[in-house]
């Protein structure tokens, strides 16, 4: 039993060493800065460490208890008080998250009782007790983090060792009874710890302790154990679990506790116009005791339409010269850039809209082998028909020839006028450009169908005003552009 005490007590020392690896804290929030590969990093990251010292009276409850806080007299006819239990210690804690957190306590004290009744005997003892325990933030749990804000109250529970001696005296005599020697056992110390933020690095609270034991010989007596004079009973050799007619000893304190939080840059929030204003990208950071991280992520602001407004006209973007969005001639070359922008309907241009004789061009190239030009022509189209019209049957030839002997790229858009559903539209846009893309690869002899580009807009892009005879023949067309 022993063996397992030492253990025990060996890992509850060794826990302050594994703290930092095993408080991880709860992920925070989404935001833009908000760095998931680092604990509260960025303008969000908070202090999670603290070091705090309590001192206060102590109280034991078990077998030879009679009389609570009460002084311990030595004997019925002494007048002599003894002087009260205390105890001190140091804790330290760790928040792992704005609810939860870890704390590792050391005490140091004494602890006296009575009891006239049975027993008529007292007993007088010290201790030292080492515990690991976990926290939970009831007010923030029950309240939010913004009540009652400079508060924290925590209720703990957890498990340790306790180091301890005491001995038994005769309450009439003073007599020295029995003595439990140097021994040491389990406890579960269970409490409840109230604490006020007095200042950016200053907590002052109260903590009020019970620790339960797994032995009935705090008091260097067990229930039942009347008679005094039992000298082959040594407490040493009994098994700590042992006890007689009553329940295992446990012993507890109420303590003023100042706590000092540990970290870079402290902050405390104040209140700006009857709200908390926090403002982590001012250079330091807030405690995780008081600050739920949620509330550092500021809500967007929700734009008014005059807001809306005055930013849509300060971010627009310059007017586009409206001759870029015209065609005039309709040779599918805008009039920003035309320098013929009277051409002839179905007339035959070039990347800068000036009319040119195809036939010639053609003749010319085949000849010479020149590269290819950016051209422009319009293979039009009668009403609902998909066809192709014999004068521009000699143009699709000459396409296909310099393709086949320059290596021109062919781009062909197919359109329509806007007499039917945009739906029966687009379909006869794509019939019209399949006519023109398989007359040339049938008729005309292409033998590279890959370099041919193709689209259909159905009756979305006019060149003309529909409102006319006229302008409906000019929007049912196919449109090439020759590149290079």
């Amino acid at each position: 039993m022993k063996k397992v005490s030492q253990l025990i007590c060996s890992f509850a020392l060794g826990a302050m060493m594994a703290l930092p690896s095993l408080a991880q804290p709860l992920e925070q929030p989404n935001s833009p800065d908000y760095n998931p590969k680092a604990s509260y990093d960025g303008p969000y990251k908070l202090n999670t460490w603290s070091i705090s010292a309590h001192f206060g009276p102590s109280m034991f409850f078990g077998d030879l208890r009679e009389y609570d806080f009460w002084p311990v007299t030595k004997t019925n006819s002494d007048s002599h008080k003894e002087s009260g239990t205390f105890q001190g210690g140091l804790t330290i804690n760790k928040q792992l998250s704005y609810l939860f957190g870890a704390r590792l306590d050391g005490s140091i004290g004494n602890l006296r009782g009575m009891k006239r009744r049975n027993y008529n005997r007292y007993f007088e003892g010290n201790y030292f007790d080492v515990s690991l325990a976990g926290t939970v933030n009831l007010k923030g749990l029950l309240m939010g983090p913004n009540k009652m804000k400079r508060w924290k109250i925590d209720a703990y529970a957890g498990i340790g060792q306790i180091f301890y001696d005491a001995t038994a005296y005769d309450l009439t005599g003073g007599v020295a009874l029995r003595e439990t020697g140097k021994m040491n056992d389990w406890i579960v110390p269970t409490g409840l710890n109230i604490n006020y933020e007095v200042s950016k690095r200053i907590d002052i609270g109260l903590d009020f302790r019970l620790n339960h034991t797994n032995s009935d010989y705090l008091d260097a007596t067990y229930g039942g154990d009347y008679d005094r004079i039992k000298d082959s009973f040594i407490i040493s050799d009994q098994k700590t679990s042992r006890k007689g007619n009553s329940e295992l000893d446990s012993y507890g304190f109420g303590s003023i506790q100042l706590t000092y939080k540990l970290g870079k840059k402290a902050l405390k929030v104040a209140k700006v116009d009857g709200k908390w204003d926090y403002k982590p990208d001012e250079g330091g950071y807030y405690h995780l005791r008081y600050t739920d991280p949620k509330v550092l992520l500021k809500a967007p602001k929700i734009l008014t339409l005059e807001e809306m407004d005055s930013v849509a006209k300060a971010n627009r973007p310059k007017d586009i010269d409206p001759r870029l969005l015209l065609d005039t001639d309709g040779d599918g070359v805008s009039d920003f850039f035309d320098k013929e922008p009277n051409s002839p309907a179905g007339s035959i241009v070039d990347g800068s809209g000036r009319v040119l004789d195809f036939d010639s061009y053609v003749k010319n190239a085949l000849a010479t082998g020149a590269a290819c030009s950016e051209i422009f022509a319009n293979v039009m189209f009668d009403t609902d028909k998909n066809t192709i019209k014999p004068e521009f049957q000699e143009l699709l030839k000459n396409v296909a020839a310099l393709m086949n002997k320059n290596g021109c790229r062919l781009q062909l858009a197919g359109h329509t006028d806007r007499r039917a559903t945009d739906r029966y539209n687009i379909a006869l846009s794509r019939r019209r450009v399949d006519a023109v893309k398989n007359y040339l690869i049938n008729e005309a002899g292409l033998t590279d169908p890959s370099k041919v580009i193709v689209d259909y807009f159905g009756s979305f892009k006019p060149i003309a005003d529909s409102a006319t005879r006229a302008g409906l023949q000019r929007n049912r067309r196919v449109e090439l552009k020759l590149l290079p």
